[in-house]
């Protein structure tokens, strides 16, 4: 019998439900290749290994769980279905999952990026920032849909009503989630200072989820984001088991979203004790300072100055008029003793005048300017000048 000649779409869609029920749910492991994700936000890749390779797509509604960004070169382990592509007779995989492949290849890369930031200083204390005590606004980077944003919110609320939230809702998982945490980090700290948008702290994580639901917080350019934050971030992913890479590098990790938003803000409770406690304390000094002071007016009002400021105001004026006395005598004192000091000066002057004797009937005997003192100094023949009171004559000595 001779078997019936079929069209090209018969014996493809043939072979299509033949793989199809066969491999309706299948797992493979293989190498990423040639991965591409247009602007459809399909991911169209092929999958290797040694031996054989086998193309594969993954519609948008999948592709956006993916909780990493998947790379050529990279070892996978994708699950779906095994199906034939009409059009051009390929086989190929239609992927539902995609994760990383290996044992433990999610721990491994996450202590690999671990090790890498912590190399580079990123989680060295000396950059951690403090939060501040009293912060008028708060920005919250997490989902806006999920439970962790309303328990933030209401823990806010409990505990200081006066702050202000700030809420950027964002993609916390599956693929693009770490960008869009990472801009919104990047867009709180880009509002200028002054700015009554630019919030005082950040608190920046999610809820609780499985190691890959959380992956976004592992991701290089959210813990670079967090770093270059110049606002102070609290870290709150997870539950209090989950550690990620951006607790490390933010300023302050909350075990849950909850505790963040303790830590974010003061007790107003608290708050009030505090104040309470310091106005007491100023009261109680107040009126000691009052009562120091009341007690130093009583002893002035009982001193005897106090009481006869009459007596002080003539005792000061008494002795004011002393001192003007004083005053009056004392350059008239220093004239006369100066007086009397140059008169005897003068007097002691007049004695040891050299003229003096002159004026007695004494002469004075010179030879050649130079005063002759005794008579064996003289010769004959010497010429002297004999000097008078009045005037001098020239002489020989015989």
């Amino acid at each position: 019998m001779e078997r019936p000649i079929l069209s090209v779409r018969e014996l493809v869609r043939g072979i299509k439900d033949l793989v199809g029920t066969h491999f309706d749910d299948v797992q493979v492991e293989g190498e990423l290749s040639n991965f591409r994700r247009p602007a459809s936000g399909h991911c169209y890749f092929t999958l290797k290994d040694a031996d054989a390779q086998i193309r594969c797509v993954m519609w948008q509604g999948y592709a956006r769980h993916l909780f990493f960004r998947p790379t050529d070169g990279l070892l996978v382990r994708v699950r779906g279905e095994v199906t034939l592509y009409e059009t051009r007779g390929d086989l190929q995989i239609v992927v539902r999952s995609m994760r990383l492949a290996g044992e433990g290849a999610l721990q491994q890369a996450f202590e690999a990026l671990k090790r890498k930031l912590a190399a580079e200083g990123l989680f060295d204390a000396r950059h951690k920032k403090p939060l501040p005590p009293f912060p008028e606004t708060v920005g919250i980077v997490t989902s806006g849909t999920g439970a962790a944003l309303h328990d933030i919110l209401s823990i806010l609320e409990r505990r200081f009503p006066a702050v202000r939230a700030l809420v950027c809702p964002v993609q916390v998982q599956g693929l693009g989630a770490a960008e869009a945490v990472a801009e919104a980090i990047d867009s709180f700290n880009a509002l200028p200072a002054g700015d009554p948008l630019r919030p005082d702290l950040l608190i920046v994580g999610r809820g609780g989820g499985s190691a890959e639901d959380l992956w976004a917080f592992n991701e290089e350019i959210v813990a670079r984001a967090i770093f270059a934050s110049e606002i102070p971030i609290i870290s709150a992913v997870g539950h209090e088991t989950d550690v990620s890479i951006a607790d490390f590098v933010a300023d302050v990790r909350a075990a849950t979203p909850s505790m963040a938003a303790e830590l974010a803000v003061p007790d107003r409770r608290e708050v009030a004790f505090l104040v309470r406690g310091l106005c007491d304390r100023l009261h109680a000094r107040l009126t000691q300072t009052v009562e120091e002071r009341r007690r130093h007016i009583r002893h002035l009002i009982g001193s005897r100055a106090f009481l006869r400021p009459v007596d002080r105001l003539h005792t000061a004026g008494q002795r004011l008029d002393e001192l003007l006395l004083r005053l009056s005598r004392s350059p008239r004192r220093l004239f006369e003793t100066r007086r009397h000091r140059l008169d005897a000066l003068t007097a002691r002057l007049h004695l040891l005048d050299p003229r003096r004797p002159l004026h007695l009937g004494y002469a004075r005997v010179e030879r050649g300017g130079v005063p002759v003192t005794a008579a064996a100094d003289l010769h004959p023949g010497d010429e002297v000048l004999l000097r008078f009171a009045d005037d001098s004559r020239p002489a020989l000595i015989r």
